[in-house]
């Protein structure tokens, strides 16, 4: 934040002098672009948290390998393939603010369906049809927005502008793998001790053990792991089922946290969709001159 904020400062010392900044800092305070911008970082936010949660479901808890895992995710790039293409004619006759708030809501309709589907023993088309409507959603998205922040330059702001969408699509997936994986994490460690420490079957020495062991931090593993470290540790074939168990418990109340910060993500995303453009007889009314003097298609 630091550097950004020096370079924020030195960038508009340049424009003051009348020299060439490096990137016109001025161009964001075009509605469009902001919002444009805005909406793809958190497009690639939500997709690339979800990304990380649910492999993490198929693999560790399901036991699925990567062919297995690959296979269950094909439904969303499947349909988004086919959304994409189909509702770029679509937001001509919308508008890519309604096309985007729509998919907003398909997004999170799709993260209400994965919460339900998050269970021990997946089910297989109750999953697949989350991943589908969670893949129309991200094609929505996919179709309206590289438009919407290219059509706001001029012929000379093309490469910055393009600079601003790169740099928008590459910190959306670094945020959504950070966030959701630490809130992944910090649900783990937290439902694991709460569980380890309501559990009559344990005995105090064996929640001193589970407590010691979790100050050295606690990662997302599968259950046979977590078994046989209990072994080693000595316990009881009880004791050593009773954590087995709140591991296991732990694990879904994690992912389930992780997926539904997520659907907060994208409810928040609508405070960002103002300023993109409306139906095309509002955008042709209401059109102005850009920093270039052209106006806006």
């Amino acid at each position: 934040m630091a550097v950004l904020a020096a370079f924020r400062r030195w960038e508009h010392r340049r424009d003051r002098r009348g020299d060439e900044p490096l990137v016109h800092l001025s161009l964001l305070r075009r509605p469009a672009l902001g919002s444009g911008l805005m909406s793809l970082v958190s497009q690639n936010l939500i997709l690339l948290g979800l990304f990380f949660t649910i492999p993490l479901y198929l693999q560790v808890v399901q036991g699925s390998d990567a062919f297995e895992t690959g296979r269950r995710l094909l439904p969303v790039s499947a349909t988004m393939l086919v959304t994409s293409l189909g509702a770029a004619r679509l937001g001509r006759l919308a508008g890519p603010r309604w096309i985007v708030r729509l998919a907003l809501l398909t997004v999170t309709a799709a993260v209400v369906w994965l919460l339900a589907s998050i269970d021990p023993v997946i089910d297989d088309a109750r999953f697949a049809g989350a991943m589908a409507l969670l893949g129309v959603g991200m094609g929505l998205f996919a179709s309206q927005l590289g438009n919407v922040v290219q059509s706001t330059a001029g012929e000379t702001e093309r490469s910055e502008v393009g600079g601003f969408q790169y740099t928008a699509r590459n910190l959306g997936p670094a945020l959504g793998t950070a966030l959701i994986g630490s809130l992944l994490a910090g649900s783990l460690a937290h439902t694991f001790t709460a569980q380890v420490e309501d559990d009559a079957r344990l005995s105090q020495e064996a929640r001193q053990q589970v407590g010691v062991a979790l100050q050295a931090g606690v990662t997302f593993v599968p259950t046979d792991q977590v078994r046989a470290a209990a072994a080693r540790a000595g316990l009881p074939p009880e004791e050593v089922d009773a954590v087995t168990d709140s591991y296991a418990s732990a694990q879904l109340d994690g992912l389930k946290a992780a997926i539904l910060a997520t659907g907060g993500i994208t409810l928040a995303s609508f405070l960002v969709t103002s300023g993109l453009p409306g139906p095309a007889p509002e955008r042709t009314r209401g059109a102005g001159p850009d920093r270039a003097g052209r106006r806006e298609p």
